[in-house]
């Protein structure tokens, strides 16, 4: 879904009422919410492509503020919408990312250890010896 330059600018409006600039911290606008993270977001979901672009088109001309009020108190579908597309186009913002200090998950190396001998949970069962159930 590819939409256009105008309803790019009302979800840039309302995504920065759901999150504003500070504490050096990019407002969603700034941070490309409605560009590229939209993109992003509904590659990823484009389940939610349809559902957005009727909320803009309906908070088109409105005042951003307004609508979110009015979308969080009548309408919690849309309203759980733009919470699902925002908040996921901003967070996939590499400047976000940094700035919060999350550089992206990644592997593990996996402790060799094996703790759950050295700490005794299974020497119960050890003691035990193996028991078991014929299988029908």
């Amino acid at each position: 879904m590819n939409l256009d330059d105008s309803a790019r600018e009302v979800l840039a409006g309302l995504a920065d009422i759901m999150i504003p600039a500070g504490d050096n911290m990019p407002s969603a606008s700034q941070a490309d919410v409605a560009g590229g993270g939209l993109d992003r977001v509904l590659t990823a979901r484009p389940d939610l492509a349809e559902a957005l672009s009727a909320i803009l088109d309906k908070a088109s001309g409105l005042d951003p503020a307004q609508v979110m009020a009015d979308l969080q108190t009548n309408d919690e579908a849309a309203f759980g919408v733009l919470a699902e597309i925002v908040p996921g186009a901003y967070f996939m913002n590499v400047t976000v990312r940094e700035t919060i200090g999350y550089s992206g998950q990644g592997p593990q190396p996996i402790d060799p250890r094996p703790d759950y001998m050295e700490d005794g949970l299974l020497e119960s069962v050890i003691r035990r010896g193996p028991i078991y159930r014929p299988t029908p």
